[in-house]
């Protein structure tokens, strides 16, 4: 298999400054915990969700919404009890997410992207309104071909 790797971190433009409400703190909160895994697939190939997104280069900070690793899981470690979205998530990582358009990922021309939550097909306004909950996969893809969604290993973390 094929994958693709997409660097594209916002903090080199934000520095530390809240992103969405959401601050960027010396430690990680202990109120709200959660964990999501994102995997992104263009025409079938993996792109890889990249390590330290939300975890600024030479600050002593994270954001309260970051990867450590580049195996998909976003993590949520919130000093506040709150709502959080896919749409927040790429917010503090950098690219766009529309329904054309997720990090590197295109739509074909007149289509829309293909998303699927927990294994079924989403149809809402906004894929940036998916509101992330703990322990759910979300997959978007722009084929065909569609790939098989790798099912996520909640035990690693």
């Amino acid at each position: 298999m094929l994958i693709s790797t997409v660097f594209f971190i916002a903090q080199s433009f934000f520095g530390t400054l809240p992103i969405d409400d959401i601050r960027c703190d010396p430690g990680e909160g202990a109120v709200e915990h959660i964990h999501v895994n994102l995997q992104l697939f263009d025409r079938g190939r993996a792109i890889v969700v990249p390590a330290g997104i939300g975890i600024p280069q030479g600050s002593q900070c994270l954001y309260w919404i970051h990867t450590h690793s580049n195996d998909g899981f976003i993590h949520i470690e919130s000093p506040v009890k709150r709502t959080f979205d896919l749409g927040e998530f790429f917010d503090v990582w950098g690219p766009n997410l529309s329904w054309t358009q997720a990090a590197s990922l295109s739509s074909p021309h007149g289509r829309r992207l293909a998303i699927w939550v927990d294994g079924k097909p989403w149809h809402g306004r906004d894929p940036r309104s998916i509101v992330l909950a703990d322990h759910e996969t979300i997959v978007i893809q722009n084929g065909p071909p569609f790939a098989k969604s790798a099912r996520a290993d909640w035990s690693k973390l």
